[in-house]
């Protein structure tokens, strides 16, 4: 009998059972919060990081130049003929041999669009733009279909973009679309005369001037979504401060995918509302404004190399004073 009830005694009831299940759920209730905070800053530091190395391969390449890096060019003409010619390719592939890619800087050539071989071959991610190099990328934008485009031009996309300033972008040419207060725009616009900027022409101050942003990397069910797309000048290589960050108002990209995501608002150029159709052959007036899933905000390279999260409320005109090298505006 005595056996009998200490082995009673010993055992849980139903009723304390459902308390210590209870109990569990409330401590992983109230750590889970925490689990997640912690891996978000763990993220978010790496993010800070990325943008710190590119920071060092603008301040290495301006060393080495005496100037920056273009944003993009984007005219063809006949090379041989055509003064005005310049292959299509943006500022990422120009700094390959400061991030510790020299063996893709010395396997391309710079005198060839980035759209045909080396940088991309066709229907596969065998060029030197399918390489994928962890730097592209911000650890908290991740998922499936993300980090590569699909279809006949196979590159890998990435998270960090250029300062373009408050003007929208146009391909076209002969096209003024760019305001020269940017680092990374184009002299009066054009894309065959793309700035090269020296860091003394940055007279708002190093530090006063956004120089690298992040963008969201779109999904590549189709081909058709540029955003996240920075090897290519048609792509989304930069951001713009005509919204602030993770605005809820539509970004304007030429090619795209309607899609569910409240941080990737997009309709075609000059449109208003969202179309069926996923192309539009208006290249002029294209603008994307710096996104993340940081909460938040974003993290901001400036031109000091200096790392900064701006927060989704920052004031627009604040936001767009520090987009400028040379407007001459007080930030506080």
């Amino acid at each position: 009998m005595t056996d009998l009830r200490r082995r009673r005694l010993g055992a849980f009831t139903l009723v304390e059972l459902l308390v210590v299940i209870a109990i569990i759920g409330v401590l992983v209730a109230l750590l889970l919060p925490a689990v997640q905070a912690a891996r978000e800053a763990a993220r978010r530091t790496q993010c800070i990081n990325n943008l710190k190395q590119w920071g060092l391969a603008m301040q290495l390449y301006h060393d080495a130049n005496n100037h920056l890096p273009i944003g993009a060019q984007g005219y063809e003409g006949v090379a041989t003929t055509d003064p005005l010619y310049r292959p299509r390719q943006t500022w990422v592939m120009h700094l390959w041999p400061y991030i510790e890619q020299t063996n893709l800087d010395a396997a391309n050539d710079l005198d060839l669009p980035f759209y045909n071989p080396p940088v991309t071959i066709h229907n596969t991610l065998d060029g030197l733009g399918g390489v994928a190099v962890p730097m592209y990328n911000c650890p908290t934008d991740f998922g499936v279909g993300r980090d590569q485009s699909v279809g006949t031009y196979q590159r890998r996309r990435g998270n960090y973009v250029v300062n373009w300033g408050t003007a929208r972008y146009g391909r076209a040419y002969n096209e003024d679309r760019g305001n020269g207060i940017a680092p990374f725009s184009q002299v009066n616009g054009r894309t065959y005369d793309p700035r090269e900027t020296k860091f003394a022409e940055i007279t708002d101050g190093l530090s006063n001037t956004l120089m690298i942003g992040e963008t969201l990397k779109a999904w590549a069910e189709a081909d058709v979504d540029w955003r996240g797309d920075f090897l290519n000048d048609e792509g989304v290589f930069r951001f713009q401060t005509e919204n602030t960050p993770n605005s809820t108002a539509f970004d304007h990209v030429p090619r795209y995918v309607d899609n569910d995501d409240p941080l990737m608002p997009v309709v075609a150029p000059g449109q208003t509302t969202t179309q069926s159709s996923n192309l539009s052959s208006d290249f002029t007036n294209q603008q994307s404004a710096s996104r993340s899933r940081h909460p938040g905000g974003v993290n901001v390279l400036r031109c000091d190399s200096s790392v900064e999260f701006y927060s989704d409320d920052v004031s627009l005109s604040i936001w767009q004073a520090l987009s400028t090298m040379n407007g001459g505006e007080v930030v506080n």
